[in-house]
């Protein structure tokens, strides 16, 4: 199973209200938005699974708060990309519902796993520009670093 973060750049923005607050030695409201945001932010993980089915899960703090599992004749098409700043991602968009990202786990692994999902149980696949590029980058740097 691999597990994923939401990205922390929304943090460093919020900390000249919270320096603000303290200055005045007032709690406001903005500090209390500050700190749900911060509960919110560092709270919510998520877990990937591919075998014959493809499981996800939206955790809060280790929580399973929802999750799905998705069947090969379910998904419509995958689609594999760069989703900027050197980090590759995949789209899957299901046949009825809501597609959903693939990016930002611990492993880009994940990735390898969904093309072969996708390449197994002949599931259409679109592979945009510079996606291999990157996949392979990253893929390198991970094995330099284990």
């Amino acid at each position: 199973m691999y597990h994923a973060r939401p990205p922390r750049w929304v943090i460093p923005a919020c900390v000249p209200i919270f320096i603000t607050d303290l200055r005045e030695q007032d709690t406001t409201i903005l500090t209390l938005i500050f700190f749900a945001m911060m509960l919110l932010i560092y709270g919510f993980s998520y877990q990937l699974k591919v075998d014959q089915t493809i499981e996800y899960h939206v955790c809060f703090f280790h929580l399973r708060v929802i999750g799905s599992t998705l069947h090969p004749e379910d998904i419509h098409k995958i689609i594999f990309k760069d989703a900027g700043w050197g980090t590759p991602a995949a789209t899957i968009k299901k046949k009825r519902g809501f597609p959903f990202r693939v990016m930002n786990f611990n492993s880009v692994e994940v990735l390898a796993e969904l093309e072969w999902f996708a390449e197994h149980y002949h599931i259409k696949v679109e592979e945009r520009s510079y996606y291999r590029t990157v996949f392979d980058k990253k893929m390198s740097k991970e094995k330099q670093g284990a």
